[in-house]
């Protein structure tokens, strides 16, 4: 079982990157009551900006819960057709233009960035054949089932001393260490 976090916020741009969060912590252990997404309601504009925009306050919020409780924040934009490099250093301008500080490698702030978009990780995690080119996000394979499944395998794939598959898309692989930031998943 998991350390108890008392909060853990999901900065996400869609259901579908929650869903797989959601499913994952709750394979760590950690119970839904514990967790607080954040994501743009359907069809209220851009998700991605959303994410881009919220970042470096809830940076600050979440360093101030630290003060005084065990919190994590994890947030996950897609790539889209750009680079995960240039993701990271939008989240980095976002953090200096807000006077914060650069995100510290022990602090419980998890940036995933799935290429090309997160069903390419959830089909990837149900053992398809992908790529990081072609856009999965309205492949019929993604739904509750693949997302359950996908977060057990991510599980597994997330674990200390696991080797991963030759299929693994090389931005999840790339993610590896994010995993580990969770706490009480030591």
């Amino acid at each position: 079982m998991a350390e108890r976090i008392a909060n853990i916020i999901l900065l996400v741009e869609d259901i579908n990157q929650e869903n797989l969060l959601r499913r994952y912590l709750q394979q760590l252990g950690h119970h839904n009551r514990n967790m607080r997404p954040l994501r743009l309601p359907h069809g209220h504009g851009s998700g991605e900006q959303f994410v881009r925009e919220s970042y470096a306050a809830e940076v600050r919020a979440i360093r101030a819960q630290l003060t005084r409780t065990r919190a994590c924040l994890i947030v996950m934009i897609d790539a889209d057709a750009g680079s995960i490099d240039d993701r990271r250093q939008q989240f980095e301008r976002a953090l200096r233009d807000a006077d914060e500080l650069p995100r510290s490698p022990t602090e419980p702030i998890l940036n995933l960035i799935p290429k090309r978009n997160v069903e390419t990780w959830i089909l990837c995690l149900n053992l398809a054949s992908v790529d990081e080119v072609n856009d999965y996000r309205h492949d019929t394979r993604v739904n509750a089932q693949s997302i359950k499944k996908a977060a057990v395998t991510l599980y597994s794939w997330t674990r200390p001393n696991s080797v991963l598959p030759n299929i693994c898309a090389p931005s999840l692989h790339a993610c590896q260490p994010e995993f580990r930031r969770v706490p009480g998943d030591e």
